[in-house]
């Protein structure tokens, strides 16, 4: 099934933020191994940086759904070790910020065309792909 890590950081000098991601397809390498997509992206917003890390988690979560659709997938598990970024959408924890009511918003309108599953990770467990996501992000940002 396809699925993705997905992490933010941010870089308190810099006040940007950005996420890190590791997509799995639903294709296979001529190996045999899943088909591997990274991105990572760092970002400016005033209003969005008071988020800090957050706002690159809510970033990376709404780009690997974006992709997963563009890639025609019908389905997604999105591993995450900050739980807004299931709680949001599902509507355990309430929208107060415009934009977590955004990143809701946005969910409520892909997840009709995919259907998108979360899976909670710890933090700097030694999740491997968790571990990945997180360096990309930090390394988009500028921290080591």
């Amino acid at each position: 099934m396809p699925h993705a890590y997905v992490d933010g950081s941010y870089n308190v000098s810099t006040k940007r933020f950005g996420y890190g991601i590791v997509l799995f397809t639903d294709a296979y390498n001529a190996d045999g191994t899943p088909q591997e997509i990274r991105m990572s992206k760092a970002f400016s917003h005033d209003e969005l940086a008071e988020m800090r890390n957050v706002a690159g988690e809510i970033m990376g979560a709404a780009q690997a759904m974006k992709t997963a659709k563009a890639l025609g997938l019908k389905e997604l598990t999105i591993y995450h070790d900050y739980e807004g970024i299931a709680k949001w959408c599902t509507g355990e924890w309430k929208t107060k910020k415009e934009w977590t009511k955004k990143y809701k918003a946005f969910y409520d309108e892909i997840s009709q065309d995919i259907t998108v599953t979360f899976q909670k990770v710890e933090a700097h467990s030694g999740n491997q792909y968790n571990d990945i996501a997180d360096k990309l992000a930090k390394e988009a940002v500028g921290n080591k």
